[in-house]
């Protein structure tokens, strides 16, 4: 679907005061992009802490981002790499300013033509696009998470139905990759643990 929003997709990646990495995108007002970035910057002045529970990382995460977000984001989404973790967790999807939840595998209308999807474990997405193709995507990200589609599978997917959208990886845990990959109107980007800060 073409992007009717007046949107555009924001990506970055900073380390915290406390040696975190964290991978940040999410949807911004086009011409704010660059104001987006500097204020997700300042997530490297803060400290996450040293937590290996799931819940609290997942939770002091959300809690970073939102003081952080500036009040025009309808959409952010956010990886942290903690080492020592066992369960897949270090992923966040959603309105930053809206109570933070956990995923519950459900599609969330944000607001006409634009879908969040969250699950536990991973991934999240948010795109522009119809209630089908939100159906047709999350049968194909519980395909993925049984190991039966691959993540090249789910992207092409959402490229065919959206060209506004994000989803995210966790980034810690047992079997976690991390990772962050957006589009918009200037083509698809990605940022993932792998590549230098």
């Amino acid at each position: 679907m073409k992007n009717l929003f007046p949107y555009e997709a924001f990506l970055l990646k900073v380390k915290t005061e406390d040696n975190h990495k964290v991978i940040i995108g999410g949807f911004c007002p086009e011409g704010k992009k660059e104001e987006t970035i500097d204020s997700y910057s300042n997530l490297s002045k803060f400290k996450l802490g040293q937590t290996k529970d799931e819940y609290l990382i997942d939770c002091f995460l959300a809690d970073a981002i939102k003081q952080v977000s500036p009040e025009w984001t309808i959409i952010v989404g956010a990886s942290i790499s903690v080492a020592g973790v066992k369960s897949r967790t270090g992923g966040i999807i959603g309105n930053p300013f809206d109570k933070t939840e956990s995923a519950q595998e459900d599609i969330e209308e944000i607001k006409k033509g634009m879908y969040l999807l969250s699950f536990p474990g991973g991934p999240g997405a948010a795109f522009t696009g119809i209630y089908a193709d939100a159906l047709i995507l999350k049968e194909k990200i519980t395909e993925y998470k049984l190991g039966n589609y691959s993540l090249k599978d789910v992207l092409g997917d959402l490229e065919r139905i959206s060209n506004l959208y994000i989803l995210v990886e966790d980034g810690s845990g047992y079997g976690s990759r991390g990772g962050i990959y957006i589009s918009d109107h200037s083509g698809m980007k990605f940022e993932t643990f792998d590549s230098k800060i």
